[in-house]
């Protein structure tokens, strides 16, 4: 694991050291810093206690050319309680489309590895060697020089061991930080 980290790590270096012409949504701006949130909030019919998980994605984006964009992202995942928080590392490649001067709908697709799938209460799988691929769509809505709003839909496959182990459909809402 710590060598496709210690690969990837080099490719975005030599991404980030090669000039692209105008690849940034915001003229002067290649940088994109991101977060979300998803939470989910499960209550079984059996049971009489609701179970709380949130979901936080944190990337780095490096528009490379022409609003084509790389956005290496940690994905956590923090049970209530805070025990066996899980840890995903996607990388993902994406490209913004633009729609209007501040609307920027987007798609993505990466491939992470970490060490558990979220679910409802826990980090499931907690220490298992995970494999997850993803795919997603979703909008930027710029708001003011350097900021804006992000929403977006993902699709994720989750395997371990060469097995699959589930997929999911998320929705993320948050915000984004171009400099």
């Amino acid at each position: 694991m710590k060598r496709i980290l210690g690969i990837f790590m080099a490719i975005l270096f030599m991404f980030i050291s090669i000039k692209g012409a105008q690849a940034q949504i915001l003229q002067g701006k290649r940088f994109e810093f991101s977060t979300s949130a998803s939470l989910w909030n499960i209550k079984y019919e059996w049971s009489d206690e609701a179970y709380t998980l949130i979901n936080i994605p944190i990337r780095i984006g490096y528009f490379i050319f022409k609003r084509l964009e790389i956005e290496p992202e940690l994905f956590l995942t923090i049970p209530e309680d805070g025990d066996d928080t899980g840890v995903i590392f996607f990388g993902n490649v994406s490209y913004n489309f633009k729609a209007s001067k501040k609307a920027f709908p987007f798609i993505l697709g990466g491939a992470g590895f970490g060490n558990a799938l979220q679910t409802y209460t826990q980090a499931w799988d907690y220490g298992e060697n995970t494999m997850a691929f993803n795919l997603g769509a979703g909008l930027k809505y710029l708001v003011g020089n350097s900021a804006g709003i992000r929403i977006e839909y993902r699709l994720t496959t989750y395997s371990a061991k060469g097995e699959h182990l589930r997929t999911d459909n998320n929705i993320f809402i948050g915000l984004s930080i171009f400099f």
